[in-house]
This record gives structure tokens, C-alpha cells and sequence, in this order.
């Protein structure tokens, strides 16, 4: 017995179809399929113009992951200041007056066993009231890799004076450089150093 296929079966109802369809019905196929390859080529030219277009686009709209660049960066020992107005509350700040909160990071080295040590120094000049530290978040980076840095004993409200915290983070067994990046508020800073 011979076998048929499905596309035999098929066979008579397009041989059918065809027969029946007009010219105009025809023409409009042919250019339906002609305006579809169109649309296929200029689709398919789009993404390399976007590609061209995104290898030379603004800076900061790329996906790098790591630290800001080194030229964003203090030396360790090196102090960040900020200004701040001075006065107990927004309504009693003096007009103009202002005074510098200052961070440091130092006494930075690696402790053999896969941290990093470093000393964050936080100096409040007299402001009139309490400098929060809170919600500070320091962070260590080796290469491209980040990870968050610990205290044992953090400073979450600072009165005028030196506060100094002892920092530790995790560190592969091949760093040799460290960059710390600060963030309190709108406070912004970052070191970057040989560990040792």
C-alpha cells in the first residue's frame, strides 16, 4: 500500500485556491511579500546603526560595573571636605556661614588572612548640632569586584570633634589595590591606594 504524505493532501487545495484568486489578488500578494523583504532589510540594518551609535555615545551610559574612575579619586591620608551651615535648625543657619565636615581614610593594609584593614576618620567642626552618620555606607573595590565594608564599633551620631572608626572588608589573596568609596547623604568620596 502506498503511503501519501500531508503535502499531497494539501496539493489539490492550493492548485484550487489558486485558480479562483483574481489577478488584482495576485498582484497584491506578490506585493505584499516584496514590501515585507523591504521592511525585512531596512530591519535588518537598524541594529548596526544602534550599535555604531551606542560605541561612541555619551559617557556614563554604559554597563561598567566597579569604582568611579581614578581621576574621581583622593590618595589614602588625603581628607574630603564638605561644607555644611552652621546652626541648630535649617531656619537658624547663619547666612553664608558655613563650616567643613571632613573625611579621611588611612592606616590602610591587608591583614594576610583575606581582609582589609583602614582607619575612616570623620571630623564635625561646631555646627550647633549633631552630624548623623546613620546611614553612611562605605564600600572596598579590588579590580571590579565590590564588596561592603564592616566597623565593629560605627559612629551613628557625631558631636563637634574626631571620630574615627576602624573598617574592615574582604579581600581576594591577590589584591594589591584598594579603592574605599564613601557615601553619607550627599557626602561622595573616594581613596584608592597600594595595599600592603
Amino acid at each position: 500500500m502506498r503511503r501519501i504524505t500531508p503535502y499531497a493532501l494539501l496539493l489539490p487545495l492550493v492548485l484550487t485556491a489558486a485558480a479562483c484568486a483574481s489577478p488584482d489578488q495576485e498582484v497584491a500578494l506578490e506585493d505584499s511579500v516584496e514590501t515585507s523583504a523591504t521592511s525585512e532589510e531596512t530591519t535588518g540594518s537598524d541594529p548596526t546603526e544602534e550599535a555604531d551609535e551606542g560605541a561612541g555615545g555619551a559617557p556614563g551610559t554604559s554597563d561598567q560595573v566597579g569604582p568611579p574612575d581614578a581621576g574621581d579619586t583622593l590618595d589614602f591620608g588625603e581628607p574630603a571636605a564638605f561644607p555644611y551651615p552652621v546652626g541648630a535648625y535649617e531656619e537658624e543657619f547663619q547666612d553664608g556661614v558655613e563650616e567643613d565636615v571632613v573625611y579621611t581614610v588611612d592606616d590602610v593594609a591587608g591583614d594576610g588572612a583575606g581582609n582589609a584593614d583602614f582607619t575612616l576618620s570623620v571630623e564635625v567642626p561646631e555646627l550647633g548640632r549633631v552630624f548623623g552618620l546613620g546611614n553612611m555606607s562605605v564600600e572596598c573595590f579590588f579590580d571590579e569586584a565590590g564588596t561592603p565594608a564592616t566597623s565593629d564599633d560605627p559612629v551613628v551620631e557625631a558631636e563637634a570633634g574626631t571620630h574615627t572608626m576602624d573598617m574592615r572588608c574582604e579581600a581576594p589573596q591577590s589584591a594589591q589595590n584598594l579603592t574605599v568609596v564613601m557615601t553619607n547623604a550627599e557626602d561622595e568620596a573616594t581613596w584608592t591606594g597600594p595595599l600592603e
